[in-house]
């Protein structure tokens, strides 16, 4: 069991229940698993099923959710639970378009990313939400950057545009 928060200073973090890790002292602590910087104010989390993909015949495919946010801008969002495997991938894949893409604004997406507090923050901060905008980027991509890339990560092309398809397909609800 999760619970995903947000913060006044536009960070969301995860929280898991785990009474079996020593850490969460029998129960009594929640673990914090990951922290995201979002840059905007989230008001609201909703979970919806995720629609049925023609790639995903993966065992408990037709059970799993999308953490759908909207802030208080107008966005809308989500968070996709992803398999080991497809996580892995997709976060190589993040940190070879972080250092071979061009930066908005010559802004880093992956210091941006990081969680900021004005305050103390026991903890390190802990990445394991692949970000999104910065994945997607890679269609916008040459076919020779994007084979480069996919060399680069020791991954098929057809591989990443397939998790991303099955993605796009899971989370098509508007």
């Amino acid at each position: 069991m999760g619970f995903m928060i947000s913060d006044k200073d536009k960070n969301v973090v995860l929280f898991m229940y785990q009474p079996e890790a020593r850490e969460s002292n029998g129960g009594h602590r929640l673990i914090k698993k990951t922290d995201f910087h979002l840059g905007q104010h989230v008001n609201t989390f909703f979970k919806i099923r995720c629609k049925p993909s023609p790639i995903s015949d993966a065992p408990g495919a037709r059970s799993r959710f999308l953490t759908w946010y909207a802030s208080l801008d107008g966005a809308l969002g989500f968070f996709l639970p992803l398999p080991e495997k497809n996580y892995r991938r997709l976060l190589m894949l993040q940190n070879v378009m972080v250092t071979h893409t061009s930066h908005t604004g010559g802004l880093n997406p992956r210091a941006f990313r990081t969680y900021k507090g004005k305050g103390y923050y026991a903890g390190n901060p802990s990445r394991g939400i692949i970000d999104g905008s910065l994945v997607w980027k890679f269609l916008q991509l040459s076919l020779g950057e994007r084979l480069e890339i996919c060399k680069k990560i020791g991954s098929k092309h057809n591989d990443i545009l397939d998790e991303l398809y099955d993605i796009e397909a899971l989370s098509s609800h508007f």
